[in-house]
């Protein structure tokens, strides 16, 4: 009985805490917005300077969950803007226009990303893979480590990074049991795992959602899936190199030889190698069929210029195909993630609210950032999107920081735009300085194998060489 008090006293607690913090953003947003007297700025434009301040300081504080502000986003973006004066007997269709995120292509895309990672994790594809890629580099500690971090790279460019550090981490379990305690290496491939999941998804429009947010705002100008991998894979193969270089001088192995035989027994066969008596085995056509449309799937994608098919139509393709063919079920559509879709619409949201009411143009008029080097101002924002999203989500953290930038560098013509929110959102996959700065840190960190300072060495490197590269590369392109 005393346990179910102290529980209620908990839970009561937790839920005033969580009250004071929705209704202190809720002051500080209204204050923000409505009490100075702006000039030229009109009241939809300040309504929306209230929903932008409200929805950052919900994010930043986290009163309520990340995917319940985008909701609330849309809801008062309804009330305020699409109901002028509150007037709701006045027959307007101006509320609609903020409910198009929803069917917004990206949706769609990020949709089709889901469930090709569903089928790969159902049919053991992603273990298959991995395990091909390390027997084939060998087992001494250097191929091992080259192994994991480019297949949990290649991974994360199309399956989530928490799914595939989580696959990983499964692969690291007797790697581990077969090396001495003492051996720094065991550090070592922990952390090569971390990164490679966050750097990887940096890699692809739908590898994370900081990068489908960055395209949604870009809108006409966004580039297409080619392009977005043409620019964004060479910055973050150079980062996983020069990290790779980082964790081999400082958690040099003490071992020459580590024995990864027992990989084997992780089970991934499908009927056509072993039979099991306790594990249900996988048809081998399944796996075969989820081989092909991965492989179809992502060369209709890349090759969109020369047969002018959108992505989003293609990326139908595999949720039509592991439908029919029994991959897919109703229960895996419950376990998509649809707390990150839910996120990225109201980034979305965010962005074309801003932009329908010139609150950008506003925004833009104050702070003049023409007469400043342009590689500084994409330096500042960069580091600050990694500093906030060690704290919190990134992509809560691009969803406030990049309609911002919009408003602020929009004067600067559209290639300069299109340069700055690409190097902002692809540096945002840097932040990984604390254990619960990403889901494969907290994975990661979980294992007992690391502590604060390992995530912190590791994540200032990241943090440190992460925008150097991307913002050096990118610019060849602006």
């Amino acid at each position: 009985m005393l346990g179910k008090q102290f529980q209620l006293r908990k839970i009561n607690f937790s839920i005033k805490h969580a009250v004071s913090r929705f209704f202190i953003s809720f002051v500080l947003s209204f204050l923000i917005a409505y009490v100075p007297s702006y000039e030229a700025l009109s009241s939809e434009a300040c309504s929306m300077l209230f929903i932008l301040s409200f929805s950052a300081f919900l994010w930043m504080t986290g009163a309520i969950p990340s995917f319940a502000v985008s909701f609330l986003i849309i809801a008062l973006e309804i009330l305020l803007l699409g109901y002028p004066d509150l007037n709701f007997d006045s027959n307007s269709k101006e509320w609609l226009y903020y409910l198009k995120p929803w069917s917004s292509p990206l949706i769609f895309l990020f949709l089709a990303g889901f469930i090709l990672a569903i089928a790969a994790s159902k049919t053991k594809l992603d273990l298959w893979l991995a395990k091909k890629v390390l027997f084939f580099f060998g087992n001494s500690p250097n191929n091992i480590l080259t192994g994991l971090m480019l297949t949990t790279f290649v991974l994360s460019m199309f399956i989530s990074n928490t799914a595939t550090a989580a696959m990983m981490m499964t692969m690291l379990v007797p790697i581990l049991k077969n090396m001495k305690e003492s051996n720094p290496f065991q550090k070592g491939i922990i952390l090569a795992v971390v990164v490679a999941a966050n750097l990887g998804g940096m890699g692809t429009i739908i590898g994370t959602p900081p990068n489908a947010i960055a395209v949604g705002i870009l809108g006409d100008n966004a580039p297409s899936f080619l392009e977005w991998m043409i620019m964004a894979l060479p910055p973050g193969i150079l980062i996983l190199l020069i990290l790779r270089w980082v964790i081999l001088k400082k958690y040099t192995s003490t071992e020459k030889i580590i024995n990864i035989d027992k990989i084997k027994k992780i089970p991934h066969y499908d009927d056509s190698t072993t039979d099991f008596s306790k594990i249900p085995t996988i048809p081998s056509w399944k796996k075969s069929l989820v081989i092909l449309v991965f492989i179809i799937t992502i060369l209709l994608w890349l090759t969109g210029p020369l047969h002018l098919v959108p992505t989003t139509v293609v990326a139908l393709f595999p949720i039509v195909i592991f439908t029919i063919f029994g991959i897919i079920t109703s229960d895996d559509i419950k376990e998509i993630r649809w707390d990150v879709i839910i996120l990225i619409i109201g980034g979305l949201a965010l962005g074309s609210g801003v932009v329908k009411t010139g609150l950008d143009e506003w925004l833009g008029l104050q702070i003049n950032l023409q007469n400043l080097n342009l590689f500084l101002i994409v330096c500042l924002f960069s580091m600050i999107v990694i500093w906030v999203s060690n704290f919190m989500s990134n992509t809560a953290a691009t969803n406030i920081m990049l309609p911002l930038i919009v408003a602020l560098v929009s004067s600067m013509g559209e290639s300069i735009v299109s340069y700055v929110v690409i190097s902002v959102a692809l540096c945002a996959s840097c932040a990984m300085v604390l254990p619960v700065s990403t889901p494969p840190n907290a994975i990661a960190f979980s294992t007992g194998k690391l502590n604060a300072k390992d995530f912190m060495f590791i994540g200032l490197v990241a943090a440190i060489v992460g925008p150097v590269f991307i913002l050096s590369l990118l610019s060849f392109y602006a």
